[in-house]
């Protein structure tokens, strides 16, 4: 039976197991983090602009502009 709660909590005594083993290991394990959430969270960034400017108009926070002049 699959159990996702459960499942998390061994990944972090197994991420804890492994980078207790050796000092070099956990250098590579933060590398290993940087190098996946840093793009996660640019992309991340990125796409809600996306859709924040798809969903906003353009005028937002702009005063009308003035006619009859």
């Amino acid at each position: 039976m699959v159990t996702p709660i459960q499942d998390a909590i061994d990944l972090v005594g197994y991420f804890s197991d492994v980078a207790l083993g050796d000092p070099i290991n956990v250098v590579l394990m933060l590398f290993g983090f940087l190098f996946v959430v840093v793009p996660s969270v640019a992309f991340g960034v990125l796409a809600a602009g996306g859709i924040l400017d798809s969903i906003l108009p353009d005028t937002l926070g702009r005063s009308p502009p003035q006619q009859g002049r």
